[in-house]
């Protein structure tokens, strides 16, 4: 199957409110032939506030905001095109289903197209990143990584390839693309049981089929800069569908009498007794006979281990309890969601797939000029399509779009980009403090290049700033 490297640059690291600004994507064979490439640049949309520092970091001026032909729409419906011609694909980067892939579905979702491009139609998503420190645990010497000052080891794109001498245009998409690719291929060779793995598991039902057919299995985990790896069988799915497996560092003798109030105070403790494998986010799993590469559990020995998940796979009233505890989890939440004012631009996830009706307006409206679009926009019945339809006119094409509706899309924009309170998304009056933050750092170290690009921005903003403010 033939593979998308793909890399995104931001104003900023909220994929809800922040935008992208460029993209890179290179289309491979499975021998990492290349087969096309695409790449692209967007001007800033209205009521998007840049990061600061996140334009420093990927070498994005002002001019360059503001002056590209592309519109941030027409960027977008390349992308789309693009990845759907490629189709059907594995989708894969450098941490891109932490972050690209979050951005690139919502934004997708605001510009009336489809969000889940990359995992629909026969396409899978995988990582690198994750592959990457998997490789480093398994097989050591497949590459060299640096370490911080907390001893921890360092995954960053631009230090692996300056610590395994891989030519880097760092944050630049294409760059970042091209190194990512270059990285593959080093865990292809060097350690081709985790590449084939992220491969193999770049689906979830091809996880949730690697769980079922093996009792034990081995995960892994990493948080706060710490890899962990442990050795499970599968018990049952969660309210997300996500696969729960018990740890087999546990005795299942200790748990499986239980009582469900009981059962569910022990699943709140730590160590954890039921870990949780989020089988749509490529996770690296590995067979049994990688047990003795994780000490603790070499330590029991693999027969033991095996007969604590035969133990676990012939009990269905311990499965059934972890299942209920888990509804009853859901329940609890969705209660609690409900209380909540979700705003259209957070509501990927908990407004449902469009109907079949506003499926077929989407399409219309993508494929209707700027002056029919009003029209097909006020026939939608979900009213966040109405609401991201009436933007879109706002930013593309505003002379079409009725005076009461600019002033109405006008007056929000407004309103989020001078807030003074600590919004989620960034303001006018953070990115001035920020600039502040950041001139004080570079005034230290005497860095008079960016100390010029900070001015620039400074100017922007007090552009935008007056702008809004005489709405």
């Amino acid at each position: 199957m033939n593979l998308v490297f793909y890399d995104l640059e931001t104003t900023g690291r909220n994929p809800t409110w922040d935008q992208i600004i460029q993209v890179a994507a290179i289309l491979v064979d499975s021998n990492f032939n290349e087969i096309d490439r695409f790449e692209g640049r967007c001007r800033l949309k209205p009521g998007v506030i840049p990061e600061p520092g996140a334009l420093i970091v990927n070498n994005t001026s002002v001019e360059m905001l503001n002056q590209v032909n592309l519109s941030h729409y027409e960027l977008i419906t390349k992308i789309q095109n693009t990845f759907k011609k490629w189709s059907p694909a594995i989708f894969t980067g450098f941490n891109t289903i932490g972050f690209d892939e979050e951005f690139l579905r919502k934004t997708f979702f605001k510009s009336l197209l489809e969000p889940y491009t990359t995992q629909f139609n026969g396409n899978k998503r995988a990582d690198v990143l994750g592959m990457t420190r998997s490789s480093k645990f398994y097989y050591p010497n497949c590459l060299d990584v640096g370490m911080n000052e907390k001893g921890n080891k360092v995954f960053k794109l631009e230090v692996l390839t300056k610590m395994n001498n891989i030519i880097h245009n760092a944050h630049d998409a294409m760059g970042d693309v091209i190194a990512t690719i270059e990285i593959a291929k080093i865990l292809s060779l060097k350690a081709n049981n985790i590449w084939k793995s992220g491969v193999n598991n770049s689906n979830k039902i091809e996880v949730d089929n690697f769980l079922i057919k093996n009792d034990v299995v081995c995960m892994d985990e990493y948080f706060f800069g710490k890899f962990n790896s442990y050795a499970v069988t599968y018990v049952c799915k969660n309210q997300f569908n996500y696969p729960q497996c018990f740890d087999l560092i546990h005795d299942p003798i200790d748990y499986i009498d239980l009582t469900m109030k009981d059962l569910k105070a022990k699943m709140k403790l730590r160590p954890k007794i039921i870990r949780d494998i989020k089988n749509n986010k490529n996770p690296i799993l590995m067979d049994a006979s990688y047990i003795n590469t994780i000490p603790a559990y070499k330590a029991i020995g693999l027969d033991v281990l095996k007969n604590r998940a035969a133990i676990i796979k012939n009990n269905d009233d311990f499965k059934n309890k972890i299942q209920e505890i888990f509804i009853e989890e859901k329940e609890e939440k969705e209660l609690s969601k409900s209380q909540i004012d979700i705003q259209p631009e957070d509501s990927l996830y908990m407004g449902g797939f469009p109907g079949n009706d506003d499926k077929s307006k989407m399409l219309d409206f993508y494929n209707a000029d700027w002056d029919k679009k009003i029209y097909i926009s006020n026939q939608f019945r979900d009213q966040r399509y109405k609401y991201f339809a009436h933007r879109l006119i706002y930013e593309e094409s505003p002379q079409t779009l009725p005076s009461s509706d600019y002033q109405e899309i006008h007056k929000i924009i407004a309103k989020q980009v001078l807030s003074t309170d600590n919004e989620k998304w960034n303001t006018i009056p953070k990115s001035y403090q920020q600039l502040d933050n950041l001139r004080v750092k570079l005034e230290e170290e005497k860095d008079d290049e960016k100390l010029l690009f900070l001015e620039d921005l400074n100017d922007f903003l007090f552009q935008l700033q007056n702008r809004y403010e005489k709405s």
